[in-house]
């Protein structure tokens, strides 16, 4: 997640105590036999070894039961050109090679999200569930960046990672500041949604906040990524008809 440059920006990004990631490996055709594994965390705090499960990156931190990509304050001096990540440790392997009788995996991660930003200041740039390579955070990532690339790496291949966007602030090549879009190996997302004729407001207006609930689901045989968003409210898809994202491999 990262900030604009506007120096009266100010958003905090939280995700609440909800996050559930399903792994399912099999071997094509579909009626192979699946391995299930799930990861499921119903609070942020003591229940679990959160330092062993996740890498924080400053000015992320886990605390309040959630996992905080910004610092929860009203002083909007730290809240300038931030990028805060929080990523699960674990290793997992979605193919294997091109041939088409190797393993791959699918996954379905759904989570509580609330975007926030102080006294109905400009919103930040949003937040990104991201697929990548590596733990490592690119230096000087904030604002467009979205905690995901940077000026010199942008587009570039050999980032090899997956991101859905959930983007609060216009920039040219964004078509508003309310939609989700899909990234590879970029912030200039190759397709998007926008969520304002969907009923949807990603950031809610004066001292409101909104939460949502959001689905990331892969599915590896048929190498098709799709998000669904709703309103924690009403606890129902928001879609119904969830927009269908395009996959493409990152060898």
């Amino acid at each position: 997640m990262g900030l604009a440059a506007n120096p009266i920006t100010s958003v905090v990004l939280l995700i609440a105590p909800l996050l559930l990631l399903s792994l399912f490996a099999a071997v094509p055709p579909v009626t192979a036999k699946l391995n299930i594994s799930n990861i499921q965390f119903d609070y942020f705090n003591g229940t679990y070894n959160l330092s062993k499960a996740f890498q924080v990156d400053s000015p992320a931190v886990i605390d309040n039961d959630a996992l905080q990509l910004t610092l929860d304050s009203v002083n909007s001096d730290l809240l300038i050109n931030q990028a805060g990540r929080i990523l699960y440790k674990s290793p997992f392997t979605l193919w294997e090679g091109q041939n088409s009788t190797n393993r791959v995996a699918s996954f379905n991660s759904s989570f509580l999200v609330n975007l926030y930003r102080v006294d109905n200041s400009t919103p930040g740039e949003g937040l990104t569930f991201v697929v990548a390579p590596d733990l490592n955070l690119p230096p000087n990532s904030y604002g467009e960046y979205l905690g995901l690339t940077n000026s010199t790496t942008d587009g570039d291949n050999a980032n090899c990672l997956i991101a859905v966007e959930l983007d609060t602030f216009k920039e040219d090549f964004d078509p508003d500041s309310n939609h989700v879009g899909l990234n590879i190996n970029s912030v200039r997302s190759n397709k998007t949604t926008p969520l304002s004729p969907l009923g949807f407001q990603l950031v809610g207006e004066g001292t409101t906040a909104n939460f949502f609930n959001v689905w990331v689901q892969y599915d590896g045989i048929k190498k098709v990524i799709s998000e669904e968003t709703s309103s924690h409210q009403r606890y129902k898809h928001g879609c119904s008809n969830p927009e269908v994202f395009r996959m493409v491999r990152c060898m």
